[in-house]
């Protein structure tokens, strides 16, 4: 891996996608793909890293002490050093005597104009004009797996020390931190949509929260470097204010509610994702074939779109294909988004309650219970049923850009691979 300091992240806005046909899907014939694990549901959302020609991702170094600083509360320790942006922890020129304040750290891009973005600007730089940068996409459940892992981060494959049989610290390169960086693009159309605090839109008017989007990038970190000091006063505001209501008699407004249950978001970024009510996702064709009308009222989903462009695209469809047309408005009522790192989380929650409760019934059966198949003839004390939380039939729907950009990437192949000379045959034999 190579060590390379930035002084920002630019970002592009993506051009639109073409349609491109629709193929059958053979995978929910018999099962169901809410029956696989949270984790497992975003694999087909594709991420994108600036790496080398081996796949070997570049390195940032990140000024965390700044980071550690800006949390505190005002005046917790003077405000000394509180007067620096978000900016600086990125430093093209980095002395040796604050190399001990950093940390190497690796992007995961939502979006693959904004990898190329970082991959470009690393290009201006005097001694990476040779260098062969390429653009490697992976799955988004694999970056959220290794992302999740804070504190000293994951191994890097460096060996251990022969004397002390230890891994190397991360100063020495022994382990890196992995940080995914949400799209720009989504990020400004969720300013618009109800929730927007969810993934940490907390400014006075939708309005201004799009405005600052088009800023240049120096000015949002600025911006949100500012939030987050203010974060901890402004929640227990929010809280003592909930309780006055609550003491009154009086009920919490929903903008107000929502500001309060996330205000860890606040000077932070989520991962957006849209839904609308009314648009479902239909069964696959087969299952259509084979179970007719259950199929609707059993496999009904709730797509979740990583795209906010897609959800709109999705829903002019519904509408020319709707014999009702002229009962359905041309563009969805009300847009919600949510924060996906939530979504995920919540599901997980929601499928081990349900693995727990088959759990308990089995053991209620007895001998019974530890058999396979016979434990579902037996009848148990309890139910292993609950009432649905809607999380089972939450779908995500991958964005179409990401999947043009992954097969674009695909075809064009590592070019490393040499193939040896193919032996002549047919007329040129």
């Amino acid at each position: 891996m190579r060590h390379f300091i930035i002084p920002s992240l630019l970002f592009l806005l993506s051009v639109s996608s073409a349609k491109r046909p629709q193929l059958i899907n053979l995978s929910n014939l018999l099962g169901t793909r809410t029956s696989i694990p949270a984790y497992e549901r975003i694999i087909s959302q594709p991420v994108f890293q600036v790496t080398t020609a081996w796949g070997s991702p570049y390195m940032l170094f990140e000024k965390y002490k700044d980071e550690e600083k800006a949390l505190e509360l005002e005046g917790g320790n003077g405000g000394k050093g509180g007067g620096e942006d978000d900016m600086s922890k990125f430093s093209r020129v980095q002395q040796k005597d604050d190399m001990q304040d950093t940390r190497p750290i690796s992007l995961y891009f939502c979006d693959e104009h904004d990898a190329r973005a970082l991959a470009d600007e690393m290009k201006q730089m005097k001694h990476m004009k040779e260098s062969d940068l390429r653009i490697t996409c992976t799955s988004l459940g694999k970056a959220v797996r290794q992302a999740s892992n804070l504190g000293n981060g994951l191994p890097t494959g460096q060996p251990v020390e022969d004397t002390t049989g230890k891994l190397p610290g991360m100063d020495d390169g022994g382990s890196l931190r992995h940080k995914i960086v949400p799209s720009k693009r989504e990020i400004f159309y969720a300013a618009r949509c109800v929730g927007r605090e969810r993934v940490g839109h907390f400014g006075n008017t939708a309005k201004e929260d799009a405005d600052l989007l088009l800023q240049p990038q120096d000015v949002i970190e600025a911006n949100r470097m500012g939030s987050r000091r203010k974060a901890s006063k402004n929640a227990a505001n929010r809280m003592r204010k909930a309780r006055q209501l609550e003491s009154e008699g009086l009920e919490e407004s929903e903008g107000d509610r929502l500001r309060r249950e996330y205000a860890h978001m606040e000077g932070q970024v989520g991962l957006p994702v849209f839904h609308t009510p009314g648009l479902t996702k239909r069964p696959p064709v087969l299952r259509r074939m084979i179970q007719g009308s259950k199929a609707w009222d059993a496999s009904s989903l709730t797509p979740l779109y990583f795209s906010y462009e897609d959800l709109m695209k999705d829903w002019s469809e519904m509408r020319s294909n709707s014999p009702n047309k002229d009962k359905i408005p041309e563009t969805p009522p009300q847009v919600e988004v949510f924060n996906m790192m939530d979504v995920v989380t919540s599901i997980d929650k929601d499928q081990w309650k349900s693995q727990r409760r088959s759990e308990l019934v089995r053991e209620r059966k007895g001998v019974w219970g530890k058999i396979p198949v016979v434990h579902n003839f037996v009848k148990g004390g309890i139910s292993a049923s609950a009432k649905g939380s809607g999380l089972e039939k939450v779908v995500f729907v991958p964005s179409s850009l990401g999947i043009q950009a992954k097969e674009r990437i695909s075809a064009q192949g590592s070019r490393k691979a040499r193939l040896r000379p193919m032996r002549a045959w047919g007329k040129n034999a």
